[in-house]
This record gives C-alpha cells, structure tokens and sequence, in this order.
C-alpha cells in the first residue's frame, strides 16, 4: 500500500496554504506536466499540489531522465502566484532549492547542501532536484508551477550512477513526512525578504566558492571561481580578473573546473 494518499497529505499539510487542494496520482507522465495544466485553469489556486507515486517520464531541468521508482521517490508539484517581475524568475529556483533543502534537513537530520542552480546534494551524491515552470504575461509573472523530486526510499544498485537517497543514507523516513516538511520550509521562505533569500542560500550552496566550468546556451564555456548568486538568481563568476553572472536560463551545464 503507498504512503502517498490524499488522505494522509491531508492530514499532514493541515494549517497549510501550500498544498491545498492536492491532486494525488498513482502514476503520472510529469507531475509538472499535470499542474502547469492545472495552472492554465482558473479553479487552480495558488498552492494547489500535484503529487504522483511514480512518474513515467520525469526530467531535470536539462539533461537525462530522473529516475523514478515506485515507493521510493518523491515527486510534487506546487502552483504559484507570485507578484514578480519577469525577470526575478531565476530567484524562485534559489527559493525552491533552499526550501527543499532545508524541509529535507529538518526530515531527515541529515546535511543537505545545494549545487546551483537546482540540484540537492548528500556527500558529493544528488539526492533531489528541483524545477520551475514560469508562464510569463507582459512584465510579471503569471503563474509558476516548483517542482521538487527527492530518493527518499531506494537502495543500490536501483539508484543511477552518482545518486544517492535518504534510506541509502540510512534514514527511513515516510514521503509524506518529507513533502511536509519541504512545504512548511516553503511557506517559510515564500515570505521572505530578497536578502534574507539569498543569504539563506548563500549558506547552503556548495557551488560557491569552488572552480566551475559553465557550458552555455547556445554554445561556449566559462570557467572561473564561483563567487556569488545575485538579486536575479544568477551564478557570479570570476575569471580574468572580472565578475560574470551566470544567468539559469543560459546555462547547459555545470561541471567542476
């Protein structure tokens, strides 16, 4: 029998605005597929959550298929209204990664870094991910649909090369648990002050401070120290003696230097 119930997130989610009213499903192409849908429609409010036992078709933000495993991964999505500019959308990638951080931490007990712009890091290892879907109106932001998946159960050899979970980690913890807590640290840094953001990610971010290679879209690369994140959510960088911003929307990949 899955954890993953409407009745149990309910439970779980109670006092809540994010997460409420929540669609549950047994399987799903996306959970994200489901609620940027669902954010088209008028009767989606903000906060409403798409969560899914398993997802046929899951991916990143860029690259390979995540790995979903029935049971053992998390995967949800959360509809957002916020009042934003066009461009502060980078910043809602620092509110999610830092929020799934820290609701994992405070699940868990265990210490979850960041790798910018979206990845949950355990020892070197990629425990989860986040995504965020903007849809744009003249100037601001419409709406957004945060997407977060997290190996909460699952062993190797059933995790993919480079990854890592919590039960690997040795903590058994339920999904709903987990979903909980990521949602009340969402909650908690959705109000926050744009200082207080990025000095709570700042914190967080093992990106910083370590040399990177940054492969650009459409093409080129730049390596250099990375040495902040901005107001826009873009990763500075210094090389020759200059500071660059990396913005998220321009980035391939990021690779150690």
């Amino acid at each position: 029998m899955t954890d993953l119930t409407a009745e149990r997130i309910e439970a779980a989610l109670a006092g809540r605005f994010l997460g409420v009213p929540a669609r549950v499903y047994p399987v799903a192409v996306s959970t994200d597929a489901l609620a940027i849908s669902w954010a088209g429609q008028d009767q989606a409010p903000e906060g409403a959550l798409v969560v899914a036992d398993v997802e046929l078709s899951a991916r990143a933000r860029r690259g390979p298929p995540w790995v979903s495993v029935q049971g053992a991964s998390l995967a949800f999505s959360v509809i957002l209204r916020p009042e934003l500019p066009v461009e502060a959308e980078g910043l809602l990638w620092l509110l999610a990664s830092l929020a799934a951080a820290d609701g994992v931490r405070d699940a868990s007990g265990l210490p979850v870094g960041l790798k910018w712009p979206n990845d949950l890091l355990l020892a070197n290892r990629r425990l989860g991910a986040v995504k965020v879907d903007a849809r744009l109106a003249p100037g601001r932001i419409d709406a957004a649909v945060v997407t977060v998946r997290v190996n909460v159960g699952g062993r190797e050899p059933g995790l993919p090369e480079g990854a890592t979970s919590l039960a690997r980690a040795g903590v058994d913890r339920s999904r709903v648990a987990v979903l909980a807590a990521i949602l009340k640290r969402f909650e908690c840094w959705y109000g926050a002050s744009v200082p207080a953001l990025l000095d709570g990610y700042r914190t967080r971010c093992d990106t910083l401070d370590s040399w990177v290679s940054a492969h650009l879209m459409p093409s080129g690369a730049l390596t250099g120290r990375a040495v902040d994140v901005d107001e826009r959510g873009a990763l500075v960088v210094e090389t020759a003696g200059r500071r660059r911003p990396i913005p998220i929307d321009a980035l391939r990949r990021l690779e150690p230097a």
